[in-house]
């Protein structure tokens, strides 16, 4: 029945993404739409599933894992019992991560892909002799053909980096100054103290971004500008400050006001920059057994500066995919349950279109 419902997924204009095999050249003929679900028989280990809508073809390996990335070589994540980062192929295989290594020294390993999965950037996080943390920052292509160190950051007392997003071009890395041990405080991620890394044939430097770099809010990134859900004292809800990363113009679309509904994050900009989403949720005791969760999707045009409620409440935290039916409606996974809706940005309507969640589309070029 799972396969079933996977096979009615509709086909959606996904970043596209190649695949390179060298061993394996009929697969570097094929496209894969990649998912990930839920092992039915053990919870706790994830399947990823490549399947060729052409075809017919479908693979699947099970991994106890987290963070799934899709990149142009395979799906990155880490690996929970070997404590590694890993990449799965739509071979069937899974190998240890060519050149993202960790060590035993490591205290944390975190990654980033650009849009369309053809690099790849990544930071180590160690421990030096008087317990402070040193943070290298790595850039390669997604093959491991040009492996670069950029920068190290550190010694810094429980202070490290992690990136955060690519540049339009590739040409600039968004990292965080990060402290450890603030995961978990909100539902959605928070960050602070962002700057650029402008990468170059010779080397990268640290640039500024726009806005107050202390607002602990959620951001996102694309089409060359920079949002922020930024908590308005007007209305007790959520302004969209929208940054101009090459022109450096700037506007704050006012918030909405929808009673409880106060997180927001997991900012989706379409590729044309006019239209964002986001996820707006209410979390009455979270992170605790008593935890209830209802959450809609906003719709923000960036062009004519409004936001409106674009869903019904649904169930649990929601993370928008990708924009699809030329920005009419957007892919989105629900973080705690298995499945892709499409939700229809002009009446709402949602509909399940798979029965896993959707990572993107693997070898189309």
């Amino acid at each position: 029945m799972r396969r079933l419902l996977l096979l009615i997924l509709i086909l959606l204009p996904a970043a596209a993404v190649f695949a390179q095999e060298p061993a394996q050249p009929a697969l570097q003929r094929q496209t894969w739409d990649v998912f990930i679900r839920r092992n039915a028989l053990s919870p706790l280990l994830t399947d990823i599933i490549f399947l060729n809508l052409l075809t017919g073809d479908q693979s699947s390996i099970s991994a106890l894992g987290e963070r799934f990335t899709l990149t142009e070589s395979g799906v990155v994540f880490y690996s929970m019992d070997e404590e590694k980062v890993k990449l799965a192929k739509a071979d069937g295989i899974i190998r240890d991560h060519p050149f993202i290594n960790v060590s035993s020294g490591t205290q944390r390993v975190d990654w980033v892909a650009s849009h369309d999965g053809g690099q790849i950037a990544w930071t180590i996080s160690r421990k030096v002799g008087d317990g402070q943390l040193i943070t290298a920052v790595w850039l390669a292509d997604a093959a491991g053909a040009e492996i670069r160190e950029l920068l190290v950051y550190g010694p810094r007392d429980g202070i490290q980096l992690l990136p955060v997003a690519f540049g339009a071009d590739d040409s600039q890395l968004y990292m965080e100054v990060y402290a450890a041990g603030s995961e978990g405080l909100s539902p959605y991620a928070r960050r602070a103290g962002l700057f650029a890394l402008k990468i170059d044939d010779s080397g990268a430097a640290t640039g500024s971004l726009p806005g107050d770099q202390a607002c602990f809010c959620p951001v996102g990134f694309g089409a060359g500008s920079m949002l922020r859900l930024a908590p308005s004292a007007e209305s007790n809800g959520l302004d969209v400050e929208v940054f101009g990363l090459d022109d450096g113009e700037s506007q704050v679309i006012p918030a909405l006001s929808r009673g409880n509904y106060r997180d927001g994050g997991n900012i989706l900009l379409s590729d044309d920059g006019a239209l964002a989403v986001y996820a707006l949720s209410q979390a009455r005791h979270f992170a605790s057994e008593q935890e209830e969760i209802r959450t809609v999707l906003v719709l923000v045009d960036l062009e004519n500066g409004w936001q409106r409620i674009a869903s019904s409440p649904m169930p649990d935290l929601a993370r928008p995919i990708s924009f699809t039916d030329e920005n009419r409606a957007v892919l989105v996974a629900l973080e705690r349950s298995d499945g892709t809706l499409k939700i229809d940005l002009e009446d709402g309507q949602m509909i399940e279109v798979a029965a896993a969640t959707y990572l993107g589309r693997l070898g189309e070029h």
